[in-house]
């Protein structure tokens, strides 16, 4: 028996087999886990735009739009309204900053949604041309 065998209290064989097993028995498990998760899209917002500016995505699917404000002061916001699309968010984003919304669109069509966010005697960012489109398919 060597020295490393005496201090792991297992020969290589055993703790092979032991390592197999154990990673047999866990992994599946893993696995399942993933097959639930719901699919985060990275939206970044920034200089007066969202990219991507568009979003494709399936109707009846669930999705995270995880928002990440780029400019380090300013901040923006992602707005969606369609009361017919059962759409409404309207989540704010410090500059620098990240949120996460979670949303099931259900009714396929295009959606505009775009930053809300204007200061006094300036045009609004949406008129600075922040604004992008949710496609929805069947």
């Amino acid at each position: 028996m060597t020295v490393r065998e005496k201090h792991h209290g297992l020969s290589s064989l055993p703790r092979l087999i032991l390592l197999a097993c154990s990673q047999c028995c866990v992994f599946p498990v893993a696995l399942a886990a993933d097959q639930g998760a719901v699919p985060v899209v990275a939206v970044t917002l920034g200089d007066y735009a969202f990219e991507p500016a568009e979003i494709r995505l399936k109707a009846g699917q669930p999705v995270i739009l995880e928002l990440k404000n780029t400019d380090r002061i300013t901040p923006h916001n992602l707005t969606l309204d369609d009361e017919a699309a059962g759409l409404s968010i309207d989540l704010d984003v410090s500059g620098g900053k990240t949120a996460r919304v979670e949303l099931t669109p259900t009714v396929p069509g295009t959606y505009t949604f775009y930053c809300n966010k204007k200061l006094p005697f300036m045009k609004s960012h949406r008129e600075h041309g922040m604004e992008g489109h949710l496609i929805v398919t069947p």
